[in-house]
């Protein structure tokens, strides 16, 4: 094969992977996304546990 040819060629295909690689990024970081957010909006927990906050009167510690 012609040498400039395979020089076009392979320049083809590293563009062509870094398509892939920029589409794969992006693809994961939706994931993660939703995946936070999902994983937030069931288990958000309380700001001041109740243990915490019976603790806290028992010191006699004011909120803040």
């Amino acid at each position: 094969m012609d040498p400039t040819t395979t020089h076009y060629l392979a320049q083809s295909r590293m563009a062509e992977l870094h398509r892939q690689a920029q589409l794969d990024a992006l693809v994961r970081a939706a994931r993660r996304e939703r995946r936070s957010q999902r994983r937030s909006s069931t288990h958000a927990a309380p700001a001041r546990p109740a243990f915490g906050r019976r603790v806290l009167i028992a010191l006699g510690v004011r909120a803040a």
